[in-house]
C-alpha cells in the first residue's frame, strides 16, 4: 500500500482462501511476563495521518488508525479471507447484482447514537456526493445511481435502499461477487450524523462503532490515543485496553525508540536495517509477506515499448532473487505474476517471463531492436534509489544497454507525468489489496481506461474476463476467468512483475510476540496483540 496512498485506487509508490504466510526471523514467547489483567497499554509507529475522515483516507497512516475506531457492514476473517459479519449479520443476493444485508439490532456509535439501515444509506450518500470531496467515492461506481449523482443529476445514490430498520439493499449497475469484501474498506465505515454537520471537526475525535474510541483528540504530529469501548456490540473486543499511535517524522527515531523499549511495536523498518534486526531485537522480530506489489510498468503510448518482445527481453534481464538478496535481505518474494502468493488463484508459474534468463533475453532484445539508451522513473524519497539502479546495471550488462538515466520526484508530480502521458521510459509503482480479492490485484489497474492503469493497456479478451471473473456466482468459475486475464497479461507484459513485499515487525519485551500478525495490507492486529504488566 506507498505510504501515503497505500489504499488508493489510485497506484501506490502499494486485495479467499488460504491463511497469510509467516516467516519468522524470531521465535519464543516474547515478553517473559505475565498479561496485563486489563489488557495494558500498547504503543505503535505510526506516521502523521493526512485525516480521519473513512470516506476520505486513502492512505496507511490514517486508515490504521480508522480500523480501530470503526466496523463497517462486513469484515474480513484474516484467515480465510472471506467476508464475515460486521454490523450485518448475514446477508444474501441471487443474481450478485441485487444485495440484501441484514444488520444486527444492538449495534451503536460511541456517542449512543443507534446504527440503522438508514446510517450507511446517509453514509453513502455523503461520502458520493462530490461537493464532500471525498477520495473514496471512486469505490461506489458499481452501485446504481453513481454516475447521477457525481453529474449533479441526482440528489442520492439509487441502489442504496433501507427496506426497513435493519435491512439494507445495495443494487449495482452489474453483477459483482466480490461486493462483501469491498464493503469491508475503510471508505464504507458508518458515520453518525455529526460527522456530516461538521467535518473538520469531526475527523479530530472520530466518533465511531469499532473496538476502540478517541481518548482525547488527535494530537497532531503527536500521538493519537484509543482507549478500548466496552459496549462494543462484536464478538470480540479487543485484547489491549489501550492503544497509543505514536507519531514520528523519523523512522530512525521510532527504530531507536523501539530498541530502548520506550516504542512497543514498529512495523515499518526501513531496509537500512533489515540485516542487523536479530542482532538488535533477537526473538522480538518477525518478518510477514503481505499483498504489497513492487512493478516496473511500460508507457505503451511510447513507440520504445510498443513491441512486447522488447518488453519480455528486459524482464528476463532482471535478476530478481540477486537483488532481492543483496538490497532487501532476503526479505521480499520475487513475483511470478500479479496475483498475491495469498490468494488462492495464486500460480508460482503464471509468467514464463519473469525468470533470469539472460542468454535468451539479449536475444530477444537484439532482434526487437530494443532501445540503446533509456530512462527510468520512480518516486523519491521512499528508498527505490538502491534497487532501481541494481536493475539499471543489469539491463546493461545483460542486454548491452549503453545508459540509463533516473528520474524521481515525490510522489505527487510523479503522477501528475502520468497522468499527462509524459513518462518515457520504465516506471515503477506499486500497488495493496485494500480488501482480499483476486478482483482488485488487476481490475483498477489493468482495464482500458480505468485511472490507475498508467500503462494505457488495453485488451478486450481481458477486460471481459475481469468482468466474467466479477460476476460469477461460482468461485471456481470466477478464479478460472481471473487466472485467465492474468495469463493474457502475462503474455502481453504490460508491466515487470518485480516483487511482494515482505514486512519486518519488531516489539519491545512487553509484547507477546506470538500475539503479532500483519495482514493482507500491512497492517498489523493491533486489537490482538497482547503485552506484559
Amino acid at each position: 500500500m506507498r505510504h501515503k496512498a497505500t489504499m488508493r485506487r489510485a497506484a501506490v509508490a502499494t486485495t479467499a482462501a488460504a491463511a497469510l504466510t509467516l516467516t519468522a526471523c524470531g521465535g519464543g514467547d516474547g515478553g517473559g511476563g505475565e498479561a496485563s489483567a486489563d489488557g495494558g497499554t500498547v504503543s505503535i509507529y505510526n506516521c502523521e495521518p493526512q485525516n480521519l475522515m473513512p470516506g476520505n483516507s486513502t492512505e496507511v497512516c490514517g486508515s490504521k488508525v480508522l480500523e480501530q475506531l470503526y466496523t463497517g457492514l462486513t469484515g474480513v476473517d484474516f484467515e480465510t479471507y472471506e467476508a464475515v459479519p460486521g454490523v450485518a449479520e448475514e446477508w444474501e443476493t441471487e443474481d450478485n447484482e441485487t444485495w440484501t444485508f441484514h444488520l444486527g439490532e444492538d449495534w451503536t456509535f460511541h456517542n449512543g447514537d443507534e446504527i440503522t439501515a438508514q446510517t450507511f444509506v446517509d453514509t453513502f450518500n455523503w461520502t458520493v456526493d462530490p461537493e464532500n470531496a471525498q477520495q473514496n467515492a471512486s469505490f461506489y461506481d458499481k452501485i446504481a445511481g453513481y454516475q447521477a449523482l457525481v453529474d449533479g443529476e441526482a440528489e442520492e445514490l439509487e441502489g442504496v435502499r433501507a427496506v426497513d430498520d435493519y435491512t439494507l439493499e445495495i443494487e449495482l449497475t452489474e453483477p459483482f461477487s466480490p461486493l462483501p469484501l469491498m464493503l469491508s474498506y475503510t471508505g464504507f465505515y458508518p458515520l453518525p450524523q455529526e460527522a456530516f454537520e461538521d467535518p473538520d471537526s469531526y475527523e479530530q475525535a472520530p466518533v465511531g462503532n469499532g473496538q476502540y474510541q478517541m481518548d482525547g483528540e488527535w494530537v497532531h504530529d503527536q500521538h493519537i490515543n484509543l482507549t478500548r469501548y466496552e459496549d462494543y456490540a462484536g464478538e470480540e473486543a479487543g485484547k489491549p485496553a489501550n492503544i497509543e499511535w505514536r507519531i514520528y517524522a523519523d523512522a530512525e527515531a521510532a527504530y531507536l525508540d523501539a530498541q530502548s523499549g520506550e516504542l512497543d511495536v514498529m512495523d515499518e523498518v526501513t531496509p537500512n536495517h533489515w540485516g542487523q534486526l536479530e542482532a538488535d531485537f533477537g526473538d522480538n522480530q518477525q518478518s510477514f509477506e503481505t499483498s504489497s506489489f513492487e512493478y516496473l510498468g511500460f508507457p505503451l503510448y511510447q513507440e520504445e515499448y510498443q513491441d512486447v518482445d522488447v518488453r519480455r527481453a528486459l524482464s528476463m534481464a532482471i535478476d530478481r532473487e540477486e537483488i532481492i538478496e543483496q538490497i532487501f535481505d532476503g526479505q521480499n518474494v520475487p513475483a511470478s505474476g500479479v496475483i498475491p502468493p495469498m490468494m488462492p488463484e495464486y500460480r508460482d508459474d503464471a509468467c514464463d517471463t519473469c525468470s533470469f534468463e539472460p542468454d535468451r533475453a539479449a536475444e530477444l532484445y537484439e532482434e526487437a531492436g530494443g532501445p540503446s539508451e533509456l530512462t527510468l522513473y520512480f518516486n523519491s524519497g521512499a528508498g527505490h534509489e538502491a534497487w532501481t539502479e541494481a536493475v539499471a546495471n543489469q539491463w546493461q550488462e545483460n542486454l548491452g544497454v549503453e545508459s540509463v538515466e533516473f528520474e524521481s520526484m515525490e510522489f505527487a508530480q510523479y503522477l501528475d507525468l502520468h497522468d499527462s502521458d509524459e513518462i518515457t521510459g520504465p516506471f515503477r509503482l506499486g500497488w495493496v489489496l485494500s480488501y482480499p480479492a483476486t478482483q482488485y490485484a488487476m481490475e483498477p489497474i489493468y482495464t482500458t481506461d480505468q485511472s490507475s492503469n498508467y500503462t494505457g493497456f488495453s485488451n478486450e479478451e481481458f477486460d471481459r474476463l475481469i468482468d466474467e471473473g466479477n460476476s460469477a456466482t461460482d468461485q471456481d468459475a470466477a478464479s478460472t476467468a481471473y487466472q485467465e486475464a492474468e495469463d493474457i497479461l502475462m503474455e502481453e507484459m504490460p508491466l515487470i512483475p518485480l516483487w511482494f513485499k515482505s514486512y519486518p515487525v519488531v516489539t519491545s519485551e512487553r509484547v507477546d510476540d506470538s500475539s503479532v500478525v500483519m495482514d493482507y495490507r500491512t497492517f498489523v492486529r493491533v486489537e490482538d496483540l497482547e503485552v506484559t504488566e
